[in-house]
């Protein structure tokens, strides 16, 4: 997904527009403004990567021990 992320950017600087980077990374457009919105709100940090949601996996007595 950093790829991804990186391509958008590169693509719009380049002047392409957000429907033919929504092609271009195969991924809808409203995706590719919010990785430009993101990008420009909090710049090289927002290439970086991104945490999941979700629950936090659970570790079990045992695999504690072994780590």
């Amino acid at each position: 997904m950093r790829l991804r992320r990186v391509v958008v950017v590169l693509a719009s600087a380049g002047g392409k527009s957000v429907p033919v980077i929504a092609r271009l990374v195969q991924a809808d457009e409203d995706s590719v403004r919010q990785v430009i919105h993101r990008f420009n709100e909090i710049g090289m940090a927002s290439l970086g990567p991104q945490r999941a949601g979700g629950r936090p996996r659970r570790i079990s007595h045992d695999e504690d021990l072994s780590s």
